[in-house]
């Protein structure tokens, strides 16, 4: 049997967990009537328990689509919050007027899960007895536990003549270290898919 050095381990280890740091799209659906067919003015909703979450969140979203080439507004910013944050259909629809919105994306948090992980301590392997005594310590060496947050997104693009969904993405987010890191990685993710389905446009270099 070939036994990779500790080296080759460790670089293995730490590619690993790097490669499956980030936010990824895990789930995409695309309705195929509207591929090629880019919006160009969107109206922001975030679902969120907090408001401040929520404004930071759509805030960020409208600058990023702004400067993508595409209009948008955030719904935090033009319509009163109500105490259970809960906006009437109503309220949506009188901003989509106003701006004149031909798309409405709505985000919202689908799952969060924390994994325990246990971190067992390093070996070296020296010879027949060394890699033995190596490993018996390894094994019963006292390790630690920590906690990987996985959040799951849920992002949706509707039409608003038809109010069909146009395209649909879940986004899965490793190793969650700063709330705002994570929306700066959704909406990038997020932008970059509707891009590639020519769903937004594609701004060009002037």
């Amino acid at each position: 049997m070939k036994c990779f050095p500790v080296k080759t381990f460790c670089f293995i280890l730490i590619f690993f967990i790097i490669s499956c740091s980030g936010t990824k799209l895990t789930q995409k659906q695309v309705n195929e009537k509207f591929i090629g067919k880019p919006v160009s003015n969107i109206l922001v909703i975030g679902i969120a328990n907090k408001h401040d979450k929520r404004i930071s969140f759509e805030n960020k979203f409208v600058a990023r689509l702004k400067a993508a080439g595409v209009e948008a507004v955030s719904s935090a910013e033009e319509i009163s919050i109500p105490p259970d944050l809960q906006l009437e259909k109503a309220d949506i629809i009188d901003i989509v007027k106003k701006f004149h919105n031909d798309a409405v994306i709505v985000t919202h948090v689908k799952s969060i899960e924390d994994k325990f992980i246990q971190t067992q301590g390093t070996r070296t392997m020296t010879g027949f007895y060394g890699y033995y005594g190596s490993v018996f310590g390894y094994v019963n060496s006292p390790g630690y536990t920590s906690t990987d947050t996985v959040v799951r997104l849920q992002t949706n693009l509707y039409d608003v003549k038809t109010e069909q969904l146009m395209w649909s993405g879940e986004s899965k987010t490793w190793d969650v270290d700063s709330g705002y890191k994570m929306m700066d990685e959704v909406i990038s993710a997020v932008i970059e898919d509707l891009q590639k389905n020519k769903m937004i446009p594609v701004k060009t270099a002037e």
